[in-house]
């Protein structure tokens, strides 16, 4: 019995020391994840969804513009296919 005691707290020992590391941590990794991620805050994106349809179970057709010319994509779960392409600049 006294060798689960122990176990049980070396357990919770380690999740504790675990948890106030991810503490103190933690206010350091979210301003440099925020520095690091692909999208920029304040500023336009260059990709924009214009609509969603649905058109069947795990059917989807989308109409994005992307750095102001329009695609229609079809997508399905194992598939994607690029139905119109806006070749014409849009300046």
């Amino acid at each position: 019995m006294s060798d689960l005691l122990t176990s049980l707290l070396r357990s919770l020992l380690a999740l504790a020391i675990v948890l106030v590391l991810i503490l103190l941590i933690l206010p350091y990794v979210v301003p440099l994840l925020e520095r690091l991620s692909l999208g920029r805050r304040g500023q336009s994106s260059t990709v924009k969804v214009v609509r969603v349809l649905h058109l069947a179970k795990d059917v989807v057709l989308l109409e994005l513009e992307i750095r102001g010319k329009l695609l229609v994509v079809l997508v399905t779960q194992h598939y994607a296919e690029v139905l119109y392409r806006d070749d014409t600049s849009a300046s």
